[in-house]
């Protein structure tokens, strides 16, 4: 009788654990959800773990009703987005087309056109949001606008 409670207890363990993990994605961060990214603005900070805060321009990237997207590089652009578990694909994104000064945003703002276009993964751990594609990861922070 013993044996057959220590059994029942590790196998209600062992569904709680794997209740617990379908809430979480891969990367550690909570699934991302709508409500999460409305109304909410990140500016970037590292891309590929490089600092990006010296930059002049500080690229952003904000979150409106029914996930319309807006933000800036060197350009503004806008585009209506769809997120499907964690990946954010916006199909047809709209942009100013300046050239940059900097040749490094001139990068960074093809590869995030081609992420979003992709799909790319999104992760929110506190207030940073992760934005990842194939091995380009992109770290944004909270720098809020909640109305």
């Amino acid at each position: 009788m013993m044996k057959k409670r220590h059994l029942l207890l590790l196998c209600c363990a062992a569904l709680l654990l794997l209740a617990s993990a379908c809430g979480k994605n891969s990367g550690g961060g909570s699934m991302v959800t709508l409500k999460d990214l409305t109304h909410h603005r990140f500016v970037l900070v590292s891309v590929n773990g490089k600092d990006f805060s010296g930059h002049e321009n500080i690229p952003s990237l904000e979150f409106g009703e029914g996930l319309h997207i807006t933000g800036a590089v060197c350009n503004r652009f806008m585009g209506q987005g769809q997120l499907k578990g964690n990946i954010l694909t916006v199909d047809h994104m709209a942009s100013t087309r300046m050239l940059c000064a900097d040749q490094e945003l001139n990068e960074l703002e093809t590869n995030f056109a081609r992420m979003l276009a992709a799909g790319a993964e999104l992760e929110l751990v506190g207030p940073e949001l992760v934005v990842r594609q194939g091995d380009t990861v992109l770290r944004y922070t909270l720098a809020d606008w909640v109305n």
